[in-house]
């Protein structure tokens, strides 16, 4: 009796056993796939994809779970060419997401788990998509045109993991020009910013000197016009100025006081002026 319980014992643990090894769930934010481990080929042809609560048999079969969820993959650096030869930093952080119902896909094409898909299949496709672009772009294009650099890199980025099941959200290039190159730029802008600068500086003397000018000559005409009046009204004056009024202006301003000499003790004398 006691042996029958123990065997029962025993057979109810393996039961539990075998039986929690062969039930697992997948929730929404992930794809299930059943794979068979049965045949050369792995059941690769025979996938099923699965939600919820899963029962199947772990020595004939397992379940690979995908999240379908944004996944944030930052990549080790590299460094790409731009044409000539001068190598460029790329220090890049991806977002994307698998596409629902591609999980089966990508799991017959790659035969990996996620992480692995990310550091070898993923970071392939990124790098060959800043290379192949890299290399349209000048060094000084690439330095100063980052934003067209930028979505011709998203665009090849985009296609590529659509084709793979993925879809692409953004990405972070934190492109970074060698040092030399840097500096030969930052020199060129300076130069470019002082000449600005000077310019601007000629344009404002140059407009100072101008409101001047216009002032000064403002000015002299205005005296000009002013001692052209002046001349004007002596001409008139001395066309009107007679003998006869120089005798009526004299009588005017005389206080009635005739005029003393040194003719003699108690003498005096008057000077008639010509009428004519």
């Amino acid at each position: 009796m006691i042996k029958k319980l123990t065997l029962a014992a025993i057979l109810l643990v393996v039961i539990v056993v075998f039986l929690a090894n062969s039930c697992t769930t997948v929730d929404a934010s992930h794809e299930g796939i059943k794979v068979s481990k049965i045949g050369s080929d792995r059941g690769a042809s025979d996938i099923e994809n699965v939600t919820g609560w899963i029962f199947y048999n772990p020595f004939t079969s397992f379940i690979e779970q995908y999240p379908t969820f944004t996944q944030t993959k930052d990549f080790d650096p590299f460094n790409v060419s731009a044409k000539g030869g001068t190598l460029f930093k790329i220090d890049p952080t991806l977002n994307y997401h698998l596409v629902k119902g591609q999980g089966a896909n990508v799991y017959r094409k790659y035969r990996k788990e996620l992480p692995d898909i990310e550091n070898n299949i993923l970071r392939t496709i990124v790098y060959n998509s800043y290379r192949d672009v890299a290399n349209a772009f000048t060094p000084d294009s690439l330095v100063n045109n980052r934003v067209g650099f930028e979505e011709l890199v998203e665009a090849k980025l985009r296609k590529a993991l659509s084709d793979d099941g993925f879809a692409f959200e953004n990405i972070t290039s934190n492109l970074t020009p060698p040092e030399s190159l840097q500096a030969m730029i930052d020199a060129k802008n300076t130069a470019v910013q002082n000449a600005l600068r000077l310019q601007n500086q000629i344009a404002a003397e140059k407009a100072s000197a101008e409101i001047a000018v216009t002032k000064a000559n403002g000015i002299a005409r205005a005296r000009i016009i002013e001692a052209e009046a002046e001349a004007r009204a002596n001409e008139l004056k001395q066309k009107t100025l007679t003998p006869l009024l120089v005798q009526q202006e004299w009588i005017k301003k005389w206080n009635g006081q005739l005029p003393t000499t040194q003719l003699g003790s108690g003498t005096s004398t008057m000077i008639q002026l010509p009428i004519k």
